[in-house]
């Protein structure tokens, strides 16, 4: 398995979305900073959930399996691995990077906030690009998924559409936890302290409360799990009509 990821990461090596993965977080703080000034952090983390790492998801998760499209599949037909285990291979891969421009933008926002004004500590910064991490991880096979269906372009936009427009009109309205897209933005709250529009919440606000953290973060888990094993299940059967 490890074989199968590594072979995936090097296939990205001179692409697009591997330097989308890395200059992404550096172009939020250049443009936070610019706008912001001494306010960088709010509008760096602000700007990473609502308005960058959408489409950073939805690139690099598409571009992932619309390699293999493109050739009919040919490419994993002619592989003496399973099915699953590629499919595996290829969503790892793309977690694997998630992850890394998750922490990417943290380093960055938290070292520049050292230089400018620290209005998010790094513990709380931390804790909020790990829960964007977990809560964006069951959109990677559900793009993934979704090329097969639309495309590369319907899909990419679609995907950022709906999180765009659903985190600003469902984070915080009571019923969030029925949105997977508008969670992470809602989840965060607690720890950015920043409203989808980038205001600072007010002191005292229910937003603030960190009650809601761990059931939100459960139910986009699970909603994880269920969609990751839906996507295996489909592909395995689509890989098997080339056999």
């Amino acid at each position: 398995m490890l074989g199968i990821i590594r072979s995936e990461l090097l296939k990205m090596r001179h692409t697009f979305s591997l330097k989308l993965v890395v200059f992404a977080p550096l172009v939020t703080l250049l443009l936070s900073y610019l706008l912001s000034g001494s306010y960088v952090q709010f509008s760096a983390y602000n700007w990473w959930y609502f308005m960058i790492l959408p489409p950073v998801v939805a690139l690099c998760s598409a571009s992932m399996i619309v390699r293999e499209k493109k050739t009919g599949m040919q490419n994993i037909v002619c592989l003496p691995v399973q099915f699953n285990k590629i499919w595996l291979g290829k969503t790892a891969a793309i977690v694997i990077l998630l992850f890394v421009s998750n922490i990417l933008l943290w380093l960055s926002t938290t070292a520049v906030g050292f230089v400018t004004e620290v209005t998010v500590s790094p513990l709380d910064g931390l804790i909020g690009c790990m829960l964007l991490f977990l809560t964006y991880l069951w959109q990677i096979p559900f793009i993934m998924l979704l090329v097969n269906f639309m495309g590369y372009i319907p899909t990419v936009l679609v995907s950022m559409a709906a999180n765009m427009i659903l985190s600003a009109v469902g984070s915080e309205a009571e019923w969030f936890l029925f949105v997977p897209y508008a969670i992470p933005a809602r989840i965060v709250c607690p720890f950015f302290k920043v409203h989808a529009n980038g205001i600072p919440i007010e002191s005292g606000s229910p937003l603030l409360s960190g009650g809601y953290v761990l059931p939100a973060l459960m139910i986009s888990l699970m909603f994880a799990f269920v969609v990751f094993w839906c996507s295996l299940k489909l592909f395995s059967k689509g890989g098997r009509t080339h056999e």
